[in-house]
Parts: structure tokens; C-alpha cells; sequence
């Protein structure tokens, strides 16, 4: 399941780094237009690979695992063991 979590998370992540691509082609473009542009970029870049880079950590260091080991109840009783009949 971890592998699911971690293709999910990839191609997400793939999605909004493209988005941000096409919104730097267009800071580039209108860059004359504000001086608000360039430095909005800037910002979203930076929060956008401190978040990548967290995410891959979480997904590599935290257990994803659906395992519920509280639920699984430990049976003690002795194993049946069965005489041989001779007929």
C-alpha cells in the first residue's frame, strides 16, 4: 500500500510542479507588468520544494503500513492432536 501512497503522491506532485512551470513561463511574460510578479515565483518555488522534499520524507520514514496488529486476537490453546486409528 506504501508503494500506492507513494505513486498517488508522485503523480500529484508531478501535476502541481507543472502548474507552477506554466505559471513561471507566465511571471517571465508579464514581468514588466508588477513588480509583484518575480517575487511571488520566487515565494511559491521555495514553499513548493520544502513541501515536496517533506512529503518524500514523511512517505520514506513514515509507517504506511494498513496492518492493524490490535485486532488480531493470539489464540494459547494447545494444537489438536489426533490418534492414529488402525482398522
Amino acid at each position: 500500500m506504501t508503494l500506492a501512497y507513494l505513486g498517488l503522491y508522485i503523480l500529484l506532485l508531478c501535476w502541481i510542479w507543472w502548474l507552477f512551470i506554466v505559471a513561471r513561463i507566465h511571471a517571465y511574460k508579464f514581468k514588466n507588468m508588477s513588480t509583484h510578479i518575480p517575487i511571488v515565483t520566487n515565494a511559491l518555488f521555495v514553499t513548493l520544494l520544502i513541501l515536496s522534499i517533506i512529503g518524500f520524507i514523511l512517505c520514506f520514514f513514515l509507517d504506511w503500513n494498513t496492518k492493524n496488529d490490535n485486532f488480531i486476537e493470539e489464540y494459547n490453546e494447545p494444537e489438536i492432536q489426533l490418534d492414529r486409528a488402525i482398522f
